[in-house]
């Protein structure tokens, strides 16, 4: 699911990989869609993937409390360590950031 006037444009493969896995875990952690809620557009910090098409934001909201953080670890578990996966406030960051060996 895409929240209206989310631009998708420039998007890198991996994050359609990613957003596949979160849309599983969102299912099955919770029985509940995954909304993405920013991708390239919105402004975001001076370091951020966002403008890259490297980095999407979920909805975290539509949630129960006690479902939030079982969902973060889950995906956190599933994307492993190319991606970086932080829970904010309203959120659930995903980047795809791997760092070298």
């Amino acid at each position: 699911m895409i929240k209206s006037g989310v631009d998708l444009r420039g998007i890198q493969p991996q994050m359609a990989i990613a957003y596949t896995i979160a849309a599983i875990v969102f299912w099955e952690q919770a029985g509940s869609a995954c909304w993405i809620t920013s991708a390239t557009d919105s402004i975001h910090g001076a370091n951020s993937l966002h403008p890259k098409g490297l980095a999407l934001d979920l909805r975290t909201k539509h949630l129960r409390s006690e479902q939030v953080h079982p969902v973060f670890m889950a995906l956190k578990m599933a994307l492993g360590e190319q991606f970086d996966t932080v829970l904010e406030d309203d959120h659930i960051h995903l980047e795809f950031d791997p760092k070298e060996a």
